[in-house]
């Protein structure tokens, strides 16, 4: 009886192989940028200039990190002065949404600490008051009102301890974007409140200094240009050790 040999493919086979997928994965995080929006960047009509800037933004996006590279080379190398300055003005929103991301959490309310009956538990329970939800944060997002008292945080309660030391600490241990799911007792109402941390800002804490009032949107603002500008830097002294 004959036995037959198991065939094994050739060397060139997995050679070429190898060759396909790399070039596939340059393909994937090299991509080039739409050409016709990059042309567009350039085009003598201001309103299509924006338009372009503003629909290549969106496509970058979608694939971040692999645009951080080619804008990072068309900042450097496109002939036209306004691309250039529209790449940079791309490369710096995707660079703040890096930024976005990292961090401490933050829900962005003005509390105090109170104690309340809570329906369901049979002794009063620590709680935190809220005073103010804050424009454009996540407890303004997710429909946080004044007066809300916040009577849990996920599975955690406060009975023996203020409330507001171990939620600030909890919150601050995670990471923007990250859901929490906050009890709220808004009159005799226990409400089940999901809300996407975000950012804690560089002045959160900060509320005069010497005497002066301080600008805590122009804080984040200078801290947010001032983590491009360092991003900025690292790459081009990658690019030129």
């Amino acid at each position: 009886m004959k036995t037959s040999k198991s065939r094994q493919a050739p060397r060139s086979f997995w050679l070429g192989l190898a060759v396909l997928i790399f070039m596939g994965s340059q393909a994937v995080f090299c991509a080039p940028l739409p050409g016709d929006l990059f042309t567009s960047l350039s085009s003598p009509e201001f309103q299509k200039r924006e338009a372009a800037e503003a629909k290549l933004l969106e496509w970058c996006r979608m694939k971040p990190e692999a645009a951080k590279e080619e804008l990072f080379k068309q900042y450097h190398s496109a002939e036209d002065p306004e691309a250039r300055i529209r790449c940079l003005s791309i490369l710096r929103a995707l660079v703040f949404d890096d930024y976005s991301r990292e961090g401490e959490g933050y829900i962005g309310i003005n509390m105090g600490d109170d104690t309340s009956l809570v329906p369901g538990d049979g002794k009063p329970r620590s709680v935190i008051r809220v005073i103010a939800a804050m424009p454009d944060t996540a407890a303004a997002k997710a429909g946080i009102q004044q007066n809300d008292l916040i009577v849990g945080l996920d599975d955690e309660v406060w009975h023996d301890v203020k409330a507001s030391e171990p939620f600030m600490k909890r919150i601050r241990s995670m990471k923007p974007n990250q859901k929490v799911q906050l009890k709220i007792l808004r009159g005799n109402t226990i409400l089940d409140v999901a809300v996407i941390l975000g950012r804690r800002p560089v002045a959160a804490d900060l509320q005069r200094f010497q005497g002066e009032s301080i600008d805590l949107l122009a804080a984040e603002r200078a801290a947010k240009e001032a983590y491009f500008r360092r991003w900025l830097s690292e790459k081009k002294r990658k690019k030129n050790p």
